[in-house]
């Protein structure tokens, strides 16, 4: 289904039925949550699934003697067992199509009341269909964002434990503080009343296999990319998912990129992408015009694209799910913000920098409106300059590995690119 239809349903849908589920529901108020069972839920967005790792962390340390489990969309299975997940405790729901989404959420509740869930974290923000699904799981004690006094984002009175969502923490805090939530007595009140750790240590980190790492190296060395030293391999992503199109750097400005790159006879380029995408990256290749690069493109699973940025020199992404997955390795890598911030979504690896001009009309798409946005004219894309990019991309990659903060600390981008604009240039350092 598309992003629109699920916005739809979730709306006008989601709204009737924790209304009258609210009815049937009966606070839990003042006991201290002990679960045995304990579900997480997530749902749409890949890279949000790497953020949640701190909080999966915490919940082992707070809840050691527990089964955690996790609810999420088809497309995160392979995302979540990368992570250590196992595989029999990931309940998934398909979404190709409005009947598997029906059958599958009512296959995915049947499944956790069969579990005997008894505690749930709904990582989803005003969400009410992961709200409903929290609720029907059967979980006695269940943590997740509330309203409190804001106008909309009604969800009814399916929470035990209610947290205050703020935009002033980075999505990976914000997760884990739910799990610090349910560690409280249940409560009217907002929780937790607690200072968080930081969460950058307890970060996802791949570990790669050695045997694998040999076979992509000889695969790119046939490819005529061979990583022997004497060559660079940058990686560049050009896409991001339809959920948020505004998301997108124009392609123009990757082909530009490339050719200024491929200055350096010793840089190859690898386009990378979604199946779906690799028509559109084929086409970037026939722009480039170059024999230095390669589509691989919907040519690596998951883990192959992990084990990808292990052997890279570098990676310039769209704000999209890659640039977590990439926080996961020591590639470094450049993430173009517009219609997001970093502040709130940035990766949380070593060696990430963002790029966000930080436009009056930015972020534009938020948990307040779903993420869809009405603009047509994505200056705060537009606007990011090659030279911009470039710059960033070298002072990555010759930076030291180090502690960084959560998207990076803001700094002035370089002067003269003629491509941005003249006031609030800004770049993660």
């Amino acid at each position: 289904m598309s992003p629109d239809t699920m916005r739809r349903i979730d709306r006008w849908v989601g709204r009737p039925l924790c209304f009258l589920l609210s009815l049937a529901a009966r606070r839990r108020r003042g006991e201290q949550p002990r679960p045995r069972r304990l579900m997480f839920i997530a749902l749409a967005e890949l890279g949000a699934l790497v953020l949640t790792y701190p909080a999966m962390q915490e919940a082992r340390r707070r809840f050691p003697d527990a089964e955690h489990h996790f609810l999420t969309f088809a497309a995160g299975r392979q995302v979540l067992e990368i992570m250590g997940v196992p595989p029999g405790n990931i309940v998934t729901i398909r979404t190709d199509g409005l009947f598997r989404f029906v059958f599958g959420t009512l296959a995915a509740i049947w499944r956790c009341r069969r579990l005997g869930i008894d505690a749930s974290v709904n990582f989803e923000v005003y969400a009410r269909f992961s709200t409903i699904l929290a609720f029907l799981s059967g979980a006695r004690w269940r943590s997740g964002f509330h309203r409190f006094r804001e106008e909309g984002h009604y969800i009814g009175d399916l929470l035990t434990h209610r947290a205050v969502y703020s935009p002033h923490l980075h999505a990976a805090s914000a997760y884990l503080g739910l799990v610090a939530a349910l560690s409280e007595p249940a409560t009217d009140e907002p929780v937790p009343k607690a200072v968080l750790p930081d969460v950058r240590p307890m970060r996802f980190r791949f570990e790669p296999d050695p045997a694998e790492l040999q076979a992509l190296r000889q695969r790119l060395a046939a490819e005529g990319v061979p990583l022997d030293g004497s060559r660079k391999l940058i990686l560049l992503n050009a896409n991001a998912s339809d959920l948020i199109a505004q998301r997108r750097w124009p392609v123009e400005r990757y082909a530009e990129l490339a050719a200024r790159l491929l200055r350096d006879p010793s840089v190859t380029l690898g386009l990378t992408g979604s199946p779906e995408e690799r028509p559109q990256a084929e086409r970037l290749v026939r722009q480039i015009g170059s024999d230095r690069v390669v589509n691989l493109a919907g040519r690596t699973s998951l883990t192959g694209l992990l084990h990808l940025f292990c052997l890279a020199d570098g990676l310039v992404t769209n704000d999209s799910g890659p640039a977590h997955f990439a926080s996961a390795t020591n590639i470094p890598t450049v993430v173009l913000y517009g219609p997001e911030t970093p502040r709130i979504f940035g990766p949380i690896g070593d060696r990430q920098r963002a790029i966000w001009l930080g436009l009056a009309c930015s972020p534009c798409v938020s948990v307040y409106n779903q993420k869809k946005s009405v603009c047509g004219d994505n200056r705060c894309m537009t606007g990011i300059g090659v030279a911009q990019v470039l710059t960033a991309l070298q002072a990555a990659m010759g930076a030291p590995r180090g502690p960084s903060a959560p998207g990076g600390n803001l700094a002035h981008a370089a002067a003269g690119d003629a491509a941005g604009p003249a006031n609030g240039r800004r770049a993660a350092s």
